[in-house]
């Protein structure tokens, strides 16, 4: 008991100071790892341009996770939706670029929006993962240092 009450009073001396013990948040199960929203060269919103601005997702867990019917949006509200069933092995990770393409191509793990228009703002912007079921899974809050961001 004495061992309790030397430690509760250890760790009130440092709330006392200001210092405050470490909070950890729970790593998603799925989390945005990478935006590339600065596509090289000149904006030209060429469909190669586009797709060289992209999000990447990763699977942080030891089990697959089924994306049918997640988002992703900006703060604009374009919205990607996972509309097919997708399933995001453990570990592994799936990039979704801007522009058009056909699903799975070149790599399995490439997806496309379809959009005609960059998605990510230059100056700065922030990423939303939800699941099916609307719950916000992921956030990344980037500015407008460097052509991506490592979230």
């Amino acid at each position: 008991m004495k061992k309790t009450l030397v430690s509760l009073a250890a760790a009130a001396s440092l709330f006392a100071v200001g210092i405050a013990a470490p909070a950890y948040a729970a790593t998603p199960a799925v989390s945005f790892t990478k935006i590339y929203f600065d596509s090289p060269g000149k904006d030209t919103r060429s469909n190669a341009s586009l797709n060289a601005e992209w999000v990447r997702l990763t699977n942080n867990t030891k089990k697959t996770v089924q994306l049918k019917g997640w988002t992703i949006r900006d703060k604009s509200n374009h919205v990607f939706t996972f509309k097919t069933s997708y399933s995001l092995k453990p570990a592994a990770r799936v990039y979704v670029h801007t522009g058009r393409g056909t699903n799975g191509k070149p790599d399995a793990n490439d997806l496309y929006w379809g959009s005609r228009a960059y998605i990510w703002n230059n100056t700065g912007d922030t990423a939303t993962l939800k699941n099916a079921s609307g719950r916000t899974i992921d956030t990344c809050t980037f500015g407008s240092k460097g052509p991506s961001t490592s979230c």
